[in-house]
Formats: C-alpha cells, structure tokens, sequence
C-alpha cells in the first residue's frame, strides 16, 4: 500500500502510526505486564539503530564487533530498566557497563585486528546510542507510583517536543528555506528550517504545559522553565540530526535502513540522543 505513495505521504502515514504506537505504549506503561514490553521496545530500537550505525562504519571499512555491540547495548538498556524497579540493583547499569568494555577490548585483544579503529567504532555504539536512549526509561520511571508528578507526561513532553522540532524543521525548510545551514553536511537543511524547528519546539514546550495545567495532570513544568528546556530541546534535538547526518555522509549513505518514508531506525532516534539526557537531568536537578 505505500509503495504507491510519494515519499512524503509514507513519511506521515509511518510517523502517524508510530505515534500512535508509541504514545499507547507509553499509557499503558506503569501496568506490570507493560513494564517489559516498553523496554523491549526501547532495547529493540537500541539494538537496530546501533547495527544501522555499524553498517555505516562498515561502509568505511570499519569492522566493529556487531554482535556483541549490539548484545551490550540491549543488555544495557534492560539493566537500566531494571535499576528503575529494584533499588537493589541500582548499580547495575554500571556494572552492565563495566563488563561490556571488557568484553570488547577482550575481544579485539584475541582478534587483534586493527583493535583502535575497531574497538572504537564497536564502543561508539553503546556510548552514541544505548546510554542516552536508556534515559528514555529513566524518565518514564522517575517518579514513584504514588507521586504527585507522572513521568509518563515528562516521556510524552520529550518525544513531542523533539519531534516537534523535527516537523518544523522539515517543513519550514521545504517552504521557505533558502540559506543552507550546513551544505558539507546536510545541503538541504537550512537556516530558516532551523529556526522554524527551534521556534516550534518553544510553541509546543508552552502549550503543553497549558494544557497539562488546564487538565490538572501530574505534569509540573513553570513557564519559564517551559521557555527554558523547549528552546534547550529545540537545539538538541536538531544537533542530534546534524550529527546523524554527519556519521551517514562520512560512510557515504543517504539513509541507515530502509524503512519506507523514514530511512532507518537512526533517522528516527537522532533528535532523541541528546534530548533524553537533557530532560532525565532537568529532572534530578529540579525535581
């Protein structure tokens, strides 16, 4: 059925069915049989996006460990996932962490072959996507059960207003975009579509919270903090993709996958790898 779509109305009709998966992933998610599933679909986008990024590295002549890369990093995120249930296992991410840098310098110190370049790009993997990503778990478990805040609003509020910057990004620019913001990088992004983006993510940060309050949600963000971490997340959001960018131009591809309208699980996750982190630490600082 999509096959006969332009390559627009594929992207819309894949983003609407996503958002739709994603946001009734993200309700149901303090409901115990859910819990897992949230994860596993987070360590399953972990683990695709970091074998689309070891394709990448491959096109370079680059042999990263896949296998184990992408292990490390599923391991990591359901480690992470985990931390957020069991006090217990707090400390456990770290040690998930601790092992897979041994378990990858000990395989390029059997396999020995040329371990620095290697190494480094099987690393990349675990670091670029799997640690940031995992905050995306953080934050929807922030809050205990019980609390006067609902770290399913704060999910919602990241995913939205990253995206949000994506869509203003991407539109603007088509319409009214003429000076180019990075051509060695990406030639079709502009300035304009830049700061329709940057300028969206701030509206959208804004009326959340202005809906939130009207419904009375346990979602608690002031106004300038509102201003704050959507302008914060509106440029975060759009380095992420520039850097993206960066990584496909270097290998010499134009998309990571294949997935009709959206390219590949990287193109998708990229306003997310530093957008996560900014928000999981906005709430250890203010919360």
């Amino acid at each position: 059925m999509l096959e006969g779509m332009t390559q627009l109305k594929q992207r819309l009709v894949m983003s609407l069915g996503i958002a739709v998966l994603t946001f009734l992933t993200i309700f149901l998610a303090p409901i115990p049989i859910f819990k897992p599933i949230l994860t596993a679909i987070i360590g399953g986008s972990v683990g695709l996006a970091i074998w689309e990024l070891y394709q990448i590295a491959c096109a370079k002549g680059v042999e990263p460990a896949e296998k184990l890369g992408i292990c490390c990093g599923v391991l990591y995120v359901f480690a992470v996932a985990i931390s957020t249930q069991y006090p217990i296992a707090n400390a456990l991410p770290e040690v998930v962490l601790f092992a897979a840098l041994l378990a990858c310098c000990l395989y390029y110190f059997i396999k020995s072959t040329s371990p620095l370049m290697n190494l480094s790009a099987t690393v990349l993997g675990i670091a670029y996507l799997a640690i940031p990503l995992s905050c995306m778990i953080r934050i929807v478990y922030f809050f205990a059960d019980s609390g006067i805040q609902d770290g399913r609003w704060w999910l919602f509020y990241l995913i939205t207003v990253s995206k949000m910057t994506d869509t203003g990004g991407f539109f603007i620019g088509k319409w009214f975009g003429r000076q180019q913001l990075a051509p060695y990088i990406s030639p079709k992004k502009t300035w304009e579509g830049a700061l329709g983006g940057f300028f969206l993510a701030i509206l959208t940060s804004i009326s959340i919270v202005v809906v939130t309050t009207l419904l009375g949600s346990a979602f608690t963000l002031t106004l300038w903090q509102s201003i704050f971490l959507g302008a914060s997340i509106g440029v975060l959001a759009q380095f992420g993709d520039l850097i993206e960018s960066l990584l496909k131009r270097d290998g010499g591809i134009k998309d990571s996958n294949d997935l009709p309208g959206l390219g590949g699980m990287l193109d998708i996750v990229d306003s997310l790898v530093f957008t996560s982190p900014l928000v999981y630490l906005f709430l250890e600082i203010y919360s």
